[in-house]
């Protein structure tokens, strides 16, 4: 059971564990939310949980019709829409990234690819996972861009929810998004930023065309 801290705003537990239990399938994709049974399972008001809501809402994780609340549930082209700004989006990224990074940085992203390789022998695909948003996480943020880095955090959750909840049954070959990452990673550490974008809109468009496959 998850459980409140008294050391933290209310609202804001309660949105850190409703997006965890989404991002986990602990609410189906399409299910109805209603804020007393939330409330009742979580020992809050009604008043911070509809705070919450309001948070997710803004994250996409929730969609509101006719003011009732539901868990979001992507059509396709919501899918093709997302994979298509994340496309953009990680590319500019990557680009500033490689003019940016400081030695300390790309050693990280290093360390990173290596841990990521020991996960691929293990078939470990949790730590893979975890390893996959880490790498993406430390290009946007050497980005220095923070417009950019909050535009691209709202896609890697849509992203993460989609392939966890929609079509987690698709991504079984991690050992090719490695490959991919050890690539980016080269390019960023000649300081080629022009390879180093192309790298990572050639690894996003391997992940779309895996979506794409999935939704015919």
């Amino acid at each position: 059971m998850r459980e409140i801290q008294k050391t933290e705003l209310l609202h804001s537990q309660v949105y850190t564990i409703l997006k965890a239990m989404i991002m986990d399938s602990e609410f189906r994709p399409g299910e109805r939310l209603v804020e007393t049974k939330v409330a009742v399972q979580l020992g809050v008001s009604r008043g911070t949980v509809r705070e919450a809501f309001q948070m997710l809402l803004k994250d996409g994780l929730l969609t509101r019709k006719n003011n009732v609340i539901f868990v979001y549930n992507p059509s396709v082209q919501d899918i093709v829409d997302v994979y298509e700004c994340r496309k953009s989006l990680e590319s500019l990224a990557v680009k500033l990234a490689t003019a940016h990074i400081q030695d300390e940085q790309l050693n990280e992203l290093g360390f990173v690819l290596e841990e990521s390789k020991k996960a691929v022998k293990l078939n470990d695909t949790q730590t893979l996972t975890n390893l996959n948003q880490k790498f993406h996480d430390m290009i946007d943020i050497a980005s220095d861009n923070k417009q950019l880095i909050q535009l691209c955090d709202v896609i890697k959750t849509k992203t993460l929810y989609i392939r966890n909840n929609v079509l987690k049954n698709h991504f079984k070959n991690f050992s090719d998004f490695v490959d991919d990452h050890e690539l980016i990673y080269l390019a960023m550490k000649e300081r080629n930023a022009s390879k180093a974008e192309q790298e990572m809109l050639s690894h996003i468009e391997k992940s779309f065309e895996t979506i794409q496959n999935a939704l015919k």
